[in-house]
């Protein structure tokens, strides 16, 4: 049985359901530690810990902060967020704003490709979430230009489409020490990713990319994650292992038909959560006190 999920996401931003919906649908799976990490922002967090009050479930409070290497791109995971932070918040805030300039920027690209939709249709479908493709790709969908989200993705806006926008730049260093900064347990997400436009344009040298992410303070490794064969996982493991950062995962939930993932689909051993929480509170320790904000 597996009882811990953490990486998720709620309407807050590319998810399908409400912070309450999923922590609902969390509690009915048996989750006891539920991992909420939406893209760029932490405004679905306070409704979801409200929620989870109601049921024997842990909502730990997390982001996942999008970057940019040469690559292709990255995603930074953090956890323990402290919310009330003002920079931190400062920070995603330029970070959304950023997001929408590249969403109006798109929309440009697709209107002159002939691919007629308005910015004020990607706010409709994006409500009071941070605004990204997947916003974009459902009004290619709904206004018949493509028949699925990942057709969007793959023709249109993906990294190499006509209609892609590069993002805000912003550094997984800078995403690592913007968490640490907040006193968050920053991990990353997803090392390792194929099959789709979005891929990484070539795979991610880890036995460089760790050691300088760990020096800027990156805590753990998502070596559990939805689509992964088990040597992915082992080989993860072993980088893990080797680098001593905390193996963590999740689904990526986006909800229902959404990303070809579900709610606590991978399994995830539940004493990750504690050697996380360990390694947080050494690094917390062991910052100068100048820095420290306990």
């Amino acid at each position: 049985m597996n009882y811990v999920d953490l990486h998720t996401h709620t309407t807050a931003s590319d998810g399908t359901l409400s912070p309450t919906a999923l922590v609902l649908e969390a509690a009915h799976h048996g989750l006891r530690i539920l991992g909420i990490t939406d893209h760029d922002t932490t405004a679905g967090l306070a409704e979801a810990l409200r929620e989870a009050e109601k049921w024997p479930l842990e909502v730990i409070p997390g982001v996942e902060i999008n970057t940019d290497v040469p690559e292709g791109e990255m995603h930074v995971l953090g956890y323990w967020i402290r919310l009330e932070d003002q920079t931190f918040q400062d920070i995603l805030e330029r970070l959304r704003v950023g997001r929408l300039a590249r969403a109006e920027q798109m929309v440009d690209k697709l209107n002159a490709l002939g691919y007629t939709i308005s910015m004020d249709q990607v706010r409709v479908v994006a409500g009071d979430a941070a605004i990204g493709r997947p916003h974009v790709a459902q009004v290619l969908q709904d206004a018949g230009h493509v028949a699925t989200l990942s057709e969007a993705f793959d023709r249109l806006i993906g990294r190499k489409g006509p209609a892609y926008v590069g993002r805000m730049k912003f550094s997984p260093v800078e995403a690592i020490e913007t968490i640490r900064a907040a006193g968050g347990a920053p991990v990353l997400a997803h090392p390792v990713i194929a099959g789709t436009a979005e891929a990484i344009s070539r795979p991610l040298d880890l036995e460089i990319l760790l050691p300088q992410l760990k020096q800027a303070g990156l805590l753990g490794l998502e070596c559990y994650y939805m689509g992964y064969p088990l040597r992915t996982t082992e080989m993860l493991l072993a980088l893990a292992r080797k680098y001593n950062l905390v193996a963590t995962g999740g689904s990526d939930y986006h909800g229902p038909q959404r990303h070809h993932s579900y709610l606590g689909g991978v399994y995830v051993p539940a004493k990750c959560v504690l050697h996380l929480r360990q390694a947080l509170a050494e690094a917390e320790a062991h910052r100068p006190v100048a820095e420290a904000r306990i």
